[in-house]
């Protein structure tokens, strides 16, 4: 790895001369785009580009005098030694200034700032030091306000994320937006791995049309490492307790002065999950008694590989490219979901491939058109048909004889070798077209086709009639236009836009003749509205409002089933829900002695036929079942010392989601809170940085992580005397750990000694699942 990292940076050195490389950030972290740095004394100089790289060649070896500059930032100046054939590699850190220019004054800030400032319901979280530590891409989301992320295990264990108090598939989930499992990552969101992500955009409520996305209750945009004009490429190994391994890399490359380029990344993750759980085991005698066992059957393995190749600069294109993608994940499958009962050979697999085209061009600097088109295979395949009984200890259950105790198979009730398969065609046209110089049109345009069949292979030998084998579609089209109006001081942004939601099935059902169907239509067609709006009523008081009529259309899996267990139902409705936001932020002045900053948000989701999956011991079905209201506040607050070194933020979410169904069979529990879902959590952390630790280019951060749930109930608060009810423990954590970082051979090289749980408190996300103790980690990270 370190061969192709040297011959990657000595490709940008001319061979009798010398190259610099390096990124150029603010001091508080995000890239800066724009920033001008020159060689002294020479005509070498280029701008970063929009993650901040940049990259000069051609400078004759000796010392130079490397400058970088900027309109609201103070200058830094450093001494450089160049030597004949090689690369340098020198970053700088930027501190804010105000400069005045006649009446005019001149900030920088980064396209993350940008998106905070605008008036979209946003949060943005920068990936930067959790790509340096431990943590994954659910613990990082953990830490917004609003956010729940619950866990039913350990790394690749089943998630569940909660924004707002809605959740799954009521969050609509995206990669550069386009839609996540679309893009490979269909094993959910919290197991994307961070590295490969340079921020994430948590958009609460209402969702921007240029997403093309429905959803109830919000959006989450995953950013991923962006292109640069000069070779870059990084590569991270994680090691820990419980068997884990995290490997992820990726590198890019300008290849000449045509525009080509090419990009590519990869990842590889193992787990065996075998943390120690307290359980009940069959002792002598038949009696249960309590034991701490390690976990046996609850390992995971995901890997991918993604390439794009590519052209920029083009007279017809801004940029074009293709990029190719393949991902695998297998899951064993330890207990049901009360850990109650122990499963010793039931697994999950899945795996996909798909290709994604972009295309993007300006047009006479007014119209802008972004392009994006692609498929996905994607095949997955539960297998449940072992015919044994497996206990905690990992052993099968004996007869008396000592000969293995079998029943009939399938350790879930059922036996099943089931293969389901989608074929997904998705296309996504946004168009923006700037009237004037403060009014912006926006369109976008997002049809989305899914082809759905199987095989039922365990009764394959049979005549019997296999639901999978049916061919199912589901067409989605969702469009919208959008006017934003910027006032031009800039004080107050306001957009309205409207969106139009298509949604057709087509499904196939068997009858009792094995050669006939039967085919059944559906379509429905819904509108919404939505508009936001920010005013920034001082420059360090920022007032913000925003509402979405939002529409979510039910998913393949809920419409079509899954041939078993879960039954078609081809009548659900879409998902509705009024949703609202009211923020107020407040940042202290850049001089002021230890900055910090302040916002309070409250929200409204009030949602109508929210889809349940509802059943009985054999069979389920999703359902259109109640309505709800989620009101809530959340509360965000840091603190930065003067001397940079002390970093504190801590926020808090108190939310209240509640039935609303006046009849029917929710009526009963009208106006209770919706069991099984947490409603007030608190995350702060605190981090010191050591700058020139032991050497002038060495950094130590120490960092200390914490975060409380309270308590909940699993079913409904009215139901039953209070000291008898299944309830989920109130949970405290804390992670701790330290980073080192310093320079080896021109590659910027990080080190994190990390402890999860640090208490080792038993913690449990779901009633009587628990989840895993104290566990160490080590991550070592390498970039240039």
């Amino acid at each position: 790895m370190l061969l192709l990292y040297q011959t990657l940076l000595q490709g940008n050195a001319q061979e009798h001369s010398a190259a610099l490389v390096g990124t150029v950030r603010l001091e508080a972290g995000p890239p800066l785009p724009g920033m001008v740095i020159r060689i002294a004394g020479t005509q070498l100089g280029t701008v970063t580009d929009e993650h901040g790289h940049y990259g000069i060649e051609g400078i004759s070896p000796g010392k130079h005098t490397v400058s970088c500059n900027a309109l609201g930032y103070a200058p830094q100046i450093k001494e450089v030694n160049f030597i004949s054939g090689r690369s340098v590699s020198l970053d700088f850190y930027m501190a804010e200034t105000a400069q005045q220019l006649g009446e005019v004054t001149v900030m920088g800030k980064t396209e993350s700032t940008l998106l905070r400032e605008s008036s979209k319901a946003v949060t943005v979280v920068d990936t930067k030091e959790a790509k340096l530590q431990t943590a994954d891409l659910g613990e990082v989301l953990n830490t917004v306000s609003g956010v729940n992320v619950r866990r039913s295990g350990g790394l690749g264990s089943e998630n569940r994320f909660s924004l707002n108090g809605l959740t799954d598939d009521q969050i609509r989930f995206m990669l550069d937006g386009i839609p996540l499992d679309i893009m490979g990552y269909s094993s959910g969101i919290a197991n994307v791995p961070v590295n490969l992500i340079e921020r994430a955009e948590i958009y609460k409520g209402v969702v921007p049309v240029d997403l093309g996305a429905d959803a109830l209750g919000g959006a989450v945009n995953l950013v991923s490492n962006g292109s640069s004009n000069h070779g870059k490429g990084a590569v991270s190994y994680q090691v820990g307790s419980f068997g884990t391994h995290r490997l992820s890399l990726e590198a890019q490359r300008k290849t000449n002065a045509k525009g080509f380029f090419v990009r590519g990344s990869g990842y590889y993750d193992h787990a065996k999950n075998n943390y120690l759980v307290d359980v009940e085991i069959v002792g002598d005698g038949g009696k249960l008694h309590d034991a701490t066992v390690p976990r046996f059957h609850d390992s995971y393995q995901s890997y991918g590989l993604r390439g794009t190749v590519g052209l920029a600069d083009q007279k017809w294109a801004d940029e074009i490219s293709l990029e190719v993608f393949a991902n695998h994940t297998a899951r064993d499958i330890q207990n049901n979901n009360v850990m109650s009962i122990v499963y010793g050979e039931v697994t999950s697999r899945n795996t996909n491939q798909g290709a994604l085209l972009r295309y993007r061009k300006e047009i006479a600097g007014h119209l802008r058109i972004n392009f994006a088109s692609g498929y996905t295979y994607d095949r997955v395949n539960f297998v449940d048909t072992s015919r044994y009984i497996y206990t905690w200890t990992g052993d099968v259950v004996r007869e008396a004889d000592g000969t293995p105790r079998e029943r009939s198979p399938g350790e879930l009730g059922q036996a099943t070798d089931r293969l389901i398969w989608d074929h997904v065609t998705y296309a996504r046209l946004g168009m923006e077209y700037q009237l004037g110089a403060n009014h912006l049109l926006r369109a976008s345009s997002a049809p989305t086709y899914v082809s759905r069949s199987g095989d039922e292979r365990w009764d394959e030998e049979n005549e019997t009639i296999d639901p999978l084998h049916e061919i199912n579609t589901l067409f989605t089209w969702i469009n919208g236009l959008e006017h934003r109006f910027n006032s031009a001081d800039e004080k107050l942004e306001n957009s309205f836009f409207v969106k139009h939601y298509f949604q057709a099935v087509r499904a196939e059902e068997p009858t009792s003749t094995l050669e006939v169907t039967r085919t059944m239509d559906r379509e429905s067609n819904n509108f919404g509205i939505g508009t936001s709006l920010r005013f920034h009523l001082h420059p360090r008081w920022m007032l913000k409002a925003s509402y979405e009529w939002a529409t979510r259309l039910p998913r393949s899996g809920e419409i079509f089933g899954n041939g078993r267990l879960i039954l078609p139902n081809l009548s659900l409705k879409p998902e509705r829900s009024h949703n609202a936001n009211l923020a107020v932020h407040f940042s202290s002045s850049l001089d002021a002695h230890g900055p910090w900053k302040l916002s309070l948000n409250g929200f409204l989701r009030g949602t109508d036929q929210l889809i349940l999956l509802l059943g009985n011991n054999e069979v389920f079905s999703y359902q259109n079942v109640f309505a709800a209201r989620s009101l809530g506040v959340e509360f965000n607050g840091s603190w930065q010392s003067s001397n940079k070194r002390l970093q504190v933020t801590a926020n808090t979410t108190v939310q209240e989601f509640r039935n609303r169904s006046p009849k029917g069979d929710f009526g009963p529990y009208a106006g209770d809170r919706i069991p099984n879902r947490p409603y007030f959590f608190i995350h702060n952390s605190v981090g010191y940085h050591f700058p020139e630790l032991f050497t002038h280019a060495g950094n130590l951060h120490l960092f200390l992580k914490n975060r409380y749930v309270h308590a909940f109930y699993k079913g409904w608060e009215s139901v039953g005397l209070k000291k008898f009810k299944a309830i989920i423990p109130a949970q405290f954590i804390q992670h701790a750990g330290a980073t080192y970082q310093m320079p080896v051979k021109g590659l910027k090289t990080s080190l994190t000694a990390e402890v999860h749980n640090l208490t080792n408190s038993e913690v449990y996300d779901f009633f009587g699942v628990q989840k895993p103790g104290r566990a160490f980690y080590l991550k070592l990270t390498t970039s240039f």
